[in-house]
């Protein structure tokens, strides 16, 4: 727009013709609705939904990374050794064939074994 001379843009102006321009208007309408209506032929409801799958799974992994990232940082108990489950199951076990729940001091000697010395 460097140059000095005017541009001439009165081509430009409705109401010099203001039929064309209405012909321009409608006629530009027209295309548009069936650009559009081209595009949501086809689509059916389950393409709808169909076409969020890649959102979603992107936004669930997202997360399941952030929070793996936070389990990390905080940390968490180590998880009961095999062995105290394996006690726990001989020792329900024994109390299903005797026809009672376990004792208390059965319970903690599952959980805690005294150390061998």
């Amino acid at each position: 727009m460097n140059d000095p001379e005017a541009a001439d843009l009165t081509a430009f102006d409705p109401e010099r013709d203001p039929r064309h321009w209405s012909h321009v208007k409608n006629a530009t309408r027209f295309r548009v609705a069936q650009v559009i209506l081209q595009r949501n032929r086809g689509r059916d409801p389950l393409a709808v939904v169909s076409g969020w799958a890649s959102p979603i799974l992107a936004t669930a992994a997202t997360i399941l990374l952030l929070l793996g990232a936070a389990n990390v940082l905080i940390g968490r108990p180590d998880p009961p050794a095999a062995s105290e489950a394996r006690r726990l199951a001989y020792l329900t076990e024994a109390a299903v064939l005797r026809g009672h729940g376990p004792t208390g001091a059965e319970l903690m000697a599952a959980i805690h074994p005294r150390e061998a010395r």
